[in-house]
């Protein structure tokens, strides 16, 4: 009794027992806390994957490999709930919720890791089993709440300032993280390993500036849906990204003595 007011004070939906909707329940609850715990973890130890590889962290595998295997359960495990329980059906604003969610994660799943430069690149096999876990939780539980807990996703829903305010913003953040790795991607030539100070777009006020439109993105994708897996997700992505930005911030600021003092982290002008 005390879950079903916890989950319900929450904004969940929580009368029904079959297993997908309790999935859904406990993964939500999962990304929240582990969202509240990456915070301080990230904030003292560096993920170790590709620039902050060391020893220490166990077997390590290819980060190309590893960043298929890590990305891909999101969109096929949201696809898999998509089509098992009932997304046929789903009006056309959830449709469109589940276009962003696929364009971006299939993206990142199959086509980003390959268009990467700089070979021998290495990631710890700790680090892609805790993001198949997260995935494994997020894409399903994100899919389920589009299916059969967002009643208000009717045709209506298409002019909703919310829906509209919040696809703006996703495609704000989808434009800003595509430009900021097409840099990065662009400082290297084909073969060419290492690492350099980048510069244009957005890089000249951040660090991270492809974080900062992932966060934006799923920000905006919250406000879209208006579920709260949706708004879990957006909180795990800040969460997740911040902390990650400022160690990246760190080791250029090691590496290059020449690199901008004026620029933040992550958020232009504030961290």
């Amino acid at each position: 009794m005390a879950h079903n007011q916890a989950l319900l004070a929450f904004g969940v939906k929580s009368g029904q027992s079959n297993g997908v909707q309790e999935y859904h329940d406990y993964g939500l609850w999962f990304i929240v806390i582990f969202g509240v715990v990456t915070i301080p973890m990230l904030l003292f130890i560096a993920a170790p994957y590709r620039r902050h590889m060391r020893k220490g962290w166990g077997p390590d595998m290819s980060a190309r490999l590893g960043w298929v295997i890590m990305e891909a359960p999101s969109p096929l495990g949201f696809a898999y709930v998509w089509f098992t329980y009932g997304g046929l059906d789903a009006p056309i604003a959830a449709w469109i919720l589940f276009a962003l969610w696929q364009i971006h994660y299939i993206y990142r799943s199959f086509i980003y890791p390959f268009r990467l430069r700089g070979t021998g690149k290495r990631s710890a096999i700790l680090t892609v089993i805790m993001a198949i876990i997260f995935n494994l939780a997020n894409g399903p539980i994100n899919a389920y709440a589009l299916v059969e807990l967002a009643p208000h996703l009717t045709d209506a829903w298409l002019t909703d300032p919310r829906f509209l305010i919040g696809l703006v913003i996703f495609c704000a953040g989808f434009m800003i993280n595509h430009q900021s790795d097409a840099i990065l991607r662009n400082l290297r030539k084909p073969g060419e390993s290492g690492y350099k100070i980048p510069h244009g777009g957005l890089y000249r006020w951040v660090t991270s500036p492809n974080y900062f439109g992932e966060i934006i993105e799923w920000t905006g994708y919250a406000i879209a849906a208006f579920t709260p897996a949706a708004a879990a997700f957006a909180f795990f992505t800040a969460a997740n990204l911040m902390p990650r930005a400022r160690s990246h911030h760190a080791w250029y600021l090691e590496k290059f003595p020449d690199y901008p003092k004026t620029r933040r982290a992550v958020i232009p002008g504030v961290f």
